[in-house]
């Protein structure tokens, strides 16, 4: 069980696509349907989640903007995608995850992957799986909150 399922942007899907039910979904760069959000701000108990897809940020080129997005919106988690390469880190109180793509991986690690974050009182705990539900450890990653 799950307290939150996030998908950040480019599944080309229509945004009223029964699909999405129950899914924090935001616009990607590859969605040419209205409907999607930019971004989105959701609180699960105390963790605050940000999400966006990351390229009205301009990520290619810096995180900068995100982050102060981040630090404006007093994130615990900030979510993103475009990049499609798997990757978590912290900076000043949030943890900034892309969980890679389960469909067009890019970067090194060539895999299609999901991510999943356990939360607890003081850690944050980022795990990548691949579609077949297998953990992919190397990429394990644990941060204190």
């Amino acid at each position: 069980q799950v307290d939150g399922i996030f998908h950040n942007g480019d599944s080309e899907l229509k945004s009223d696509d029964p699909v999405w039910e129950g899914i924090h979904v935001v616009q990607g760069n590859m969605d040419f349907y209205d409907g999607y959000p930019e971004r989105l701000v959701t609180q699960l108990g105390p963790t605050r989640i940000i999400q966006t897809h990351g390229h009205l940020f301009q990520i290619n080129f810096s995180f900068q903007k995100l982050d102060l997005w981040a630090q404006e919106e007093e994130a615990d988690i900030c979510l993103y995608g475009h990049l499609h390469i798997p990757d978590a880190w912290k900076e000043g109180r949030t943890l900034f995850v892309n969980p890679g793509s389960v469909s067009q991986p890019r970067g090194l690690i060539r895999e299609c992957l999901y991510a999943k974050i356990e939360i607890d009182d003081s850690n944050f705990k980022v795990e990548y799986y691949t579609r077949d539900h297998e953990l992919y450890p190397e990429l394990t990653k644990e941060f204190s909150r």
